[in-house]
């Protein structure tokens, strides 16, 4: 009897079937190994932001205006920061909160971002889990020492996301501007006017903020 040369259609279905697994492992963590470094690279982005902000401060007694990350990419914060870092998987600016309460000198502030890697520990250390920040979208930040990262009494989002998890527009007066794309923020409108500004808080009608608001004092 002549010797049985080659792979039955059963045997070549299982290799390929390992080899298929294999690549799918390989895959996955390749991209939790390219996310981990893209989170490690926003978390010094953060850093290097604030850095420059607390030099700011020393020399202004206030913090940056809200519009200062608006043109990430420039070199609108030298000498504090050659150039303001964009998100590196976005390319969009990070998301900066100054001091609602006095956007003509800001006192203190916060910067928010998302990691991909939601089990990083730090989410939890900081009061970010699931999420902080007003519009609920960050789960990782950086803020002045004289303010926690997560605002104690800002929204908060549940398990179950409803209406009723957000802030309730108020009839009258327009509260929500678009910081920058893709960021609606609450405002003080009874100091602040805002253009344009929204009273939903998501700014709706305004094409995901494609239009920057411009704020003063009343």
């Amino acid at each position: 009897m002549k010797p049985k040369l080659g792979f039955t259609l059963i045997e070549l279905l299982i290799v390929l079937a390992i080899l298929t697994l294999l690549i799918i492992l390989g895959t996955v963590s390749w991209r939790r190994h390219l996310d981990k470094a893209r989170d490690a690279q926003k978390k010094d982005h953060l850093q290097r932001i604030s850095i420059a902000f607390e030099d700011y401060f020393n020399d202004h007694n206030c913090y940056p205006p809200l519009e200062i990350l608006t043109n990430c990419g420039s070199d609108d914060l030298k000498p504090y920061l050659d150039k303001i870092p964009c998100d590196p998987i976005t390319g969009e600016p990070y998301y900066y909160m100054p001091d609602p309460e006095r956007l003509d000198c800001p006192k203190n502030y916060r910067l928010f971002t998302l990691l991909k890697n939601t089990s990083d520990p730090i989410i939890n250390e900081i009061n970010c889990h699931p999420n902080c920040g007003f519009n609920l979208t960050y789960n990782y930040g950086v803020s002045s020492k004289n303010v926690p990262v997560a605002d104690p009494n800002g929204p908060k989002l549940t398990t179950n996301p409803s209406p009723s998890a957000y802030p309730s527009p108020s009839p009258t007066l327009k509260k929500y501007y678009c910081q920058s794309k893709g960021n609606c923020t609450l405002i003080n409108s009874e100091k602040y006017i805002c253009s344009p500004s929204y009273a939903d808080p998501s700014c709706a009608g305004s094409n995901n903020c494609s239009i920057i608001s411009t704020c003063q004092l009343k």
